[in-house]
């Protein structure tokens, strides 16, 4: 029975993917969903998929939820360019027998900017902002040693000006132990959902010459797709997946993914971690076929504090021609800071 639903989650999954084979650039709304916040998986090249089995997994793949077995309390920061913000809080609970249940709030937030106009290119007097809230709610059960499957529900908000759009979008996704040298493979839907439109209407200045009043035409906003995307991924112990030691005091693990955007092409990511002592990791890794984010690094350190456990990651992402040199503290960092009970 149980591997029938699996069966039927891995087709319910793939279905919605082999819809959108062809590049749609700039045409989805809430780019806030493209972003990844999981620090300890950008520092190994967002190749992470597979291998989340904390809170992180509210954003990476809702499936790796059922594979906890404390609580935890997770608060992420992201620099990015612009100095634009994102902060995040989310915190995972799992109940024996039920399951694991998920929540997380986000806000991407900047400085207030200069209203200008053709008329007034130095600034009109006014100010204006731009920002995204994302409310997450996530759900994983575990269906045997060996798989696990999870969705998560989400509500978007975008400010822009005086215009507002909000909207909703769901991840499926599922997390399965191969018995393969260790290896674990996994695969999520994320970001599906109706399409959404900023509410309001607009002057379309195209239509000028074809009115009768010399006036352009008002238009109410279009609609646009969600920024759905699939990934699937594997992740391993090194010396499970080699067969070769790594040294006393020593492990590592390897991910790979692949990933399906529905609005530009497809992606691969590679990333790679070393523990040492079981206390201290260092990360790298590269996403290939970015049009920006190229190579990411990383450290982490978990220990148990009186009874709490402690771990702290931070990343760094290359942006390319987009990273803020302008200062230390405006660079792509990345930085999360976990607390399990």
């Amino acid at each position: 029975m149980r591997r029938s639903v699996a069966s039927l989650i891995i087709v319910v999954l793939l279905i919605p993917a082999l819809s959108f084979a062809i590049e749609r650039v700039g045409t989805t709304m809430f780019q806030v969903l493209k972003m990844n916040v999981g620090v300890r998986g950008i520092g190994m090249g967002n190749a992470f998929v597979a291998g989340s089995q904390d809170a992180a997994s509210i954003y990476w793949n809702p499936a790796g939820l059922g594979l906890m077995t404390r609580p935890e309390l997770l608060l992420t920061h992201i620099n990015m360019p612009a100095e634009v913000n994102y902060d995040i809080i989310g915190a995972a609970y799992p109940f024996a027998g039920i399951g694991t249940f998920g929540v997380s709030l986000a806000a991407l937030h900047m400085d207030d900017m200069i209203v200008r106009t053709a008329e007034m290119p130095q600034g009109t007097g006014e100010l204006f902002t731009a920002s995204d809230l994302l409310l997450q709610v996530s759900y994983a059960r575990q269906l045997s040693t060996l798989f696990s499957f999870g969705v998560s529900a989400k509500y978007i908000q975008e400010k822009l000006y005086s215009y507002t759009a909000s909207g909703i979008a769901f991840d499926a996704g599922l997390h399965y132990q191969t018995g393969f040298r260790g290896m674990k493979m996994a695969m999520v839907i994320a970001n599906f959902g109706p399409d959404q439109a900023f509410d309001g209407e607009y002057a379309d200045w195209r239509t000028v010459s074809g009115q009768a009043s010399g006036e352009p035409e008002v238009l109410e906003m279009d609609k646009h797709l969600l920024p759905m995307t699939f990934r699937v991924g594997v992740f391993g112990d090194l010396e499970t997946l080699t067969g070769l030691s790594m040294g006393e005091g020593i492990r590592g693990n390897l991910g790979l993914q692949f990933e399906h955007p529905s609005d530009v092409a497809e992606r691969v990511n590679l990333g790679t971690e070393f523990w040492f002592q079981n206390m201290i990791a260092i990360r790298g890794g590269y996403n290939f076929n970015y049009d920006t984010e190229t190579f990411t690094a990383g450290l982490g350190f978990m220990q148990d504090v009186a009874g709490y456990g402690i771990k702290f990651d931070y990343a760094y992402a290359g942006l390319g021609d987009l990273t803020d040199t302008s200062s230390l503290m405006n660079s792509p960092h990345r930085f999360s800071l976990g607390i399990q009970f």
